[in-house]
């Protein structure tokens, strides 16, 4: 789930690091972030089902023999008990998923209506940023 705007607040402070710096240093994963960022990676682009032999898996174990190949010391988190606050929110967008999914699916033009207006939200936003990139090269 996150927290909204994370790396928005973060940016000002926030710098990237090389792999190597980390070395012969304990790191925190957060296996629920590999694990859904590795599931949403590896599914099939027509039906949306994880590929068959099972990639995420041989990834996630990949991303960690290169940590430990730069000897950082991984330790694996998973979450605990999902708070309530966290599981009402999932269950709204599944139900957001699955309402656009029913309309597309019956023909309607809600649905369709509503992944355009999305999409167009997002382009429009994407336009902005690089507009804003542009004026600062300027």
């Amino acid at each position: 789930m996150g927290v909204k705007n994370l790396w928005r607040l973060l940016l000002p402070i926030g710098h990237r690091l090389s792999i190597q710096t980390l070395s012969h240093q304990t790191l925190a994963i957060d296996a629920s972030i590999w694990l859904t960022q590795i599931s949403k990676a590896c599914r099939d682009p027509e039906t949306g089902r994880i590929l068959p032999n099972r990639p995420h898996v041989r990834i996630f174990l990949l991303r960690l023999m290169r940590l430990l190949f730069h000897q950082i010391k991984p330790v694996v988190v998973f979450d605990g008990v999902m708070p309530e606050v966290k599981r009402r929110e999932l269950q709204r967008r599944r139900d957001i998923r699955e309402k656009l999914w029913r309309d597309d699916q019956g023909g309607g033009d809600a649905g369709v209506g509503a992944m355009r207006r999305t999409a167009k939200k997002i382009l429009v936003q994407k336009l902005k940023e690089w507009r804003q990139k542009e004026a600062k090269l300027k």
